[in-house]
């Protein structure tokens, strides 16, 4: 189905009048067309300063086969522009731009590059229009006049991102992410942000690690403190054992000898993975690393050979994430 794009502006008089009225004559002249707009646009004058403002209407016309040819649609838009407004010229004597009662643009045909006096197609200063780039995103999302794909941001319906009640309502993956006395509070909040995004269980404080509510953590958890089930115990090796005891599997995040690359680190089947994350400078308690039944590094090659804590947690539980779904 191939889709002529057009741009309709005017800056006098009833500006939204004569727009309806070029509308409704497009219609009549293609009635087999499917005719889309976007929702108008309004906008200083370009090109020339006038104290009216523009508003401009993005219409879509998606031919059901065979479409006029390029100058023969020119044609006929000129001649609806005429029938809106007998004085619409949009030029001055001089070339200059002007104010007008209706001005209506091609601004891209499918399938079509040409460029001749007439016209040229896609319009030559299409990108550099926001009038023009707004409806043309809503009518084409993805369109540039350059022949390129313009990827736009998701926005929040887009992301379809789940309500506090219904995040905490629904099938968590099998981790938790038990932290041994994490000094930094910000350290803390990222860890809840990360542990919300892969929908981890439940997240366990421990020692020094401080709790919510706070400021602090809030500022880097966005509210995830909210969503992420959380609960504290005095040391690590309370939590270990009451994890054990649920039928959590330890398993540590820390350089030793014989730890396994991430990579290749897949649970056993049915295993809920009980993830210890260290301190920032001691890392995990020598003591809790032996209790823990595997080992995980994450390969680097840089001079440091080490990450922020938050920044590990992060990368583990997208390996832990992928190998869940």
């Amino acid at each position: 189905m191939p889709t002529a794009y057009l741009n309709i502006g005017s800056n006098r008089g009833d500006r939204q009048s004569f727009i309806n009225k070029a509308i409704c004559l497009i219609h009549e002249a293609w009635p087999a067309a499917v005719l889309r707009t976007a929702p108008p646009v309004e906008s200083p004058s370009w090109g020339f300063d006038s104290p009216l403002t523009f508003l401009n209407v993005g219409v879509a016309l998606d031919f059901d086969g065979e479409m006029p040819e390029p100058l023969t649609l020119l044609h006929s838009l000129q001649d609806i522009e005429k029938a809106v407004s007998a004085d619409s010229p949009h030029r001055n004597p001089d070339g200059t731009y002007r104010d007008r009662d209706i001005d209506i643009d091609i601004i891209d045909i499918d399938g079509v590059r040409m460029q001749t006096p007439e016209l040229t197609v896609p319009h030559p200063r299409a990108d550099a229009r926001r009038f023009v780039t707004v409806p043309m995103q809503y009518l084409c999302p993805g369109w540039s006049a350059a022949g390129t794909t313009v990827r736009l941001k998701k926005n929040i319906a887009d992301l379809a991102r789940d309500s506090v009640d219904s995040f905490r309502a629904k099938p968590k993956t099998p981790v938790a992410v038990v932290l041994d006395n994490i000094r930094s509070l910000n350290n803390i909040g990222s860890i809840f942000r990360t542990s919300d995004a892969f929908a981890v269980a439940e997240v366990v404080l421990c020692g020094i690690s401080a709790t919510p509510p706070s400021p602090e953590i809030h500022k880097t958890a966005l509210g995830a403190e909210e969503s992420v089930a959380w609960r504290y115990f005095d040391t690590t090796a309370a939590a270990v054992d009451a994890l054990t005891d649920e039928g959590w599997t330890p398993v540590c995040l820390e350089q030793v000898h014989g730890s396994v690359p991430l990579q290749e680190y897949s649970p056993a089947p049915g295993q809920r993975t009980a993830l210890i994350v260290g301190n920032e400078v001691a890392g995990v308690d020598p003591a809790i690393v032996a209790r823990c039944s595997a080992f995980l590094e994450i390969p680097q090659a840089g001079t440091k050979h080490s990450l922020n804590v938050a920044v590990s947690t992060a990368v583990a539980l997208w390996h832990l994430f992928s190998k869940y779904l």
